[in-house]
């Protein structure tokens, strides 16, 4: 996985992900968007064959746009681990 700064302004950021669809774009836009700070987050793939995300995220300036996918990829970590241990859990019975 390779990400690239794309456009970087005050309060606006956005990044491609090389390789990457859907999956993680629906996922951070989500996480994102349960950020107070955050005005606006969105994705989009430029082609489906190519498989290159794009993300783009405006914050109020009470926090980077930066730091805010770091938190949004902290609680996206977090929420595997809780799922990993619930689905683990109903496993043994």
């Amino acid at each position: 996985m390779k990400v690239l700064k794309r456009v970087e302004e005050e309060n606006y950021l956005e990044v491609e992900i090389k390789g990457e669809d859907h999956t993680v774009g629906n996922l951070l836009r989500t996480l994102l968007l349960e950020d107070p700070s955050v005005r606006y987050a969105g994705y989009r793939v430029d082609h489906p064959l190519v498989g290159n995300l794009v993300v783009a995220v405006r914050t109020d300036g009470s926090k980077s746009p930066v730091q805010a996918i770091v938190e949004a990829l902290e609680r996206a970590e977090a929420r595997v681990k809780e799922f990993k241990e619930a689905f683990m859990k109903a496993e043994r019975g």
